[in-house]
């Protein structure tokens, strides 16, 4: 049972990750930043 949930797992990020307009380190760069930085209108003014 675990085997099975294991690649349906990979087989749904594998799914995912084909459809991703960008880099993968790109993408998590971006995540990074947007977690790290508050990026409002109230903080950039």
């Amino acid at each position: 049972m675990h085997d099975f949930r294991k690649s349906l797992i990979n087989g749904a990020l594998r799914k995912v990750l084909k459809r991703l307009h960008y880099p993968l380190n790109v993408m998590l760069t971006c995540v990074r930043w947007y977690v790290a930085y508050p990026l409002s209108l109230r903080h950039i003014e």
